[in-house]
């Protein structure tokens, strides 16, 4: 817990990733996420990884904070792929108790845990070269039709804003309160699953009103300032497409069918 957690915060680099607009890589985001659901060969998610590893290598992320961001799911990567394994039908290939482990679930094992995977490699090579503040202006402007429809853009813009800029807040905030009761003389490594449970208010009732009184003071603030929600406000940098957006906006939607081909090909090659 703590310093693992990386997802929702920004790693400022000076790349080409990073400059890009905002709609672009939420574009680029999504269309890779559906991607993921329509392959079926555990080869094409390798060369998934290797793409989605040649973007962090342009976005000039370290190796070792990628890792780092990965360890905070290993715990649920581990749980999704021993569930899948051994409690799916089909011949079984080992047994002990009650766990059968099966050829088929070894499959839906594996291609389970690298979608899963792969979905948060890219969503935090989202929020590790784009601001809140950007990634909240790509929304509103990707969506600016819904206004149409009465959906209040704005607020949401906002929402989305103050969650991502919360993430890391709240969790130093834990991370310090972990440290202040561990002096205390509270061990939350101590004892089996039970005992950590039972251990747990002493740190969550601190964190929940702790964050009920940031709520209330960012409240405050907005008022102070004059925050109405209406849409007369302006942007200092609105988002404007540049060459590099339409030549990443290409490979998109070249992307999908090659993938599509390439599953197709590593399926009836295996």
């Amino acid at each position: 817990m703590g310093n693992d957690l990386t997802i929702g915060r920004y790693f400022a680099a000076n790349s080409a990733v990073h400059r890009l607009d905002p709609r672009t890589k939420l574009f680029g985001t999504l269309l890779f996420i559906v991607s993921l659901f329509l392959i079926r060969n555990n080869l094409t998610y390798a060369l998934c990884l290797w793409l989605i590893l040649l973007a962090y290598r342009a976005a000039r992320i370290p190796l070792r904070y990628l890792l780092r961001g990965m360890r905070g799911i290993a715990v649920l990567l581990v749980f999704t792929f021993i569930f899948r394994a051994f409690f799916s039908p089909g011949a079984s290939l080992w047994s002990w108790g009650i766990l059968h482990l099966t050829g088929a679930g070894l499959h839906l094992a594996v291609r389970l845990v690298a979608r899963i995977s792969l979905m948060i490699l890219a969503a935090s090579l989202l929020s590790y070269t784009t601001t809140p503040r950007q990634l909240a202006d790509g929304m509103e402007k990707a969506l600016s039709g819904l206004k149409r429809f009465g959906v209040p853009l704005d607020d949401l813009a906002l929402i989305v804003t103050i969650t991502f800029r919360f993430i890391p807040v709240l969790n130093d905030e834990a991370r310090a309160m972990m440290d202040a009761q561990a002096a205390r003389g509270v061990d939350f490594q101590r004892g089996g699953p039970l005992g950590r449970m039972c251990r747990m208010p002493t740190l969550v009732i601190p964190l929940f009103v702790s964050v009920l009184r940031r709520s209330a003071d960012l409240a405050t603030a907005m008022e102070a300032r004059g925050y109405s929600g209406d849409n007369r406000a302006t942007k200092l940098h609105p988002l404007e497409y540049g060459p590099g957006d339409r030549t990443v906006y290409f490979l998109f939607l070249a992307y999908i069918p090659l993938a599509f081909l390439a599953d197709r090909l590593t399926s009836a090659l295996t």
